[in-house]
């Protein structure tokens, strides 16, 4: 266990300094065993995440060890209840795709930005509600992205390094159309 926590820490700290969270916003979970989960603790800023304060949670939402566990923890665990495929989530704010996530406007898949096949879109919920994370599983049945209106961006992987990496297309992807935009206005 001891090195998965070790990854999650490091995603953490890099999502953080890449730009993909800003403070505390974002979380990033990952799958340890079929009956447990490790997440980034609640109210930490994801560049100061350490392997004491990172969550180890049952499926059951109850907290075995570290600290508080993020406040998008049902987010978290009604995804990995119904994908047994899905290994890892990051959940991100970051500005261009969360643009997006407030805009009338529908992201679409780059060419050359694999892993974007379905990118899907949940209405509004409550940040932290159960209603967010239900409507969030129903909805991620089969792909991999989910567009949160008025929130943020989900992420999810068969490992750690797939759902940082999609994170990462799913803004530069937004970044691009963004600057298209702006380009075709002119």
């Amino acid at each position: 266990m001891g090195e998965n926590i070790k990854s999650l820490v490091k995603a953490a700290h890099y999502v953080y300094s890449s730009g993909l969270v800003s403070g505390s916003a974002g979380n990033i979970s990952m799958r340890l065993s079929k009956d447990k989960i490790a997440i980034t603790p609640k109210g930490v800023p994801l560049s100061l995440v350490t392997e004491e304060n990172v969550a180890i949670v049952g499926m059951d939402g109850r907290r075995l060890l570290g600290g508080e566990p993020s406040s998008e923890l049902y987010l978290h665990l009604e995804i990995y209840k119904i994908r047994e495929d899905i290994k890892s989530i990051a959940h991100t704010h970051s500005p261009y795709a969360t643009a997006f996530a407030f805009s009338d406007k529908r992201l679409k898949r780059v060419e050359g930005l694999n892993g974007m096949n379905d990118i899907d879109e949940v209405a509004y919920y409550k940040p932290g509600s159960l209603e967010l994370a239900r409507e969030c599983a129903k909805k991620i049945k089969k792909g991999k992205i989910l567009i949160l209106k008025n929130h943020g961006v989900l992420c999810c992987g068969s490992n750690l390094r797939e759902a940082v990496q999609l994170a990462e297309f799913i803004e530069e992807s937004a970044k691009i159309q963004f600057l298209a935009h702006i380009l075709n206005k002119s």
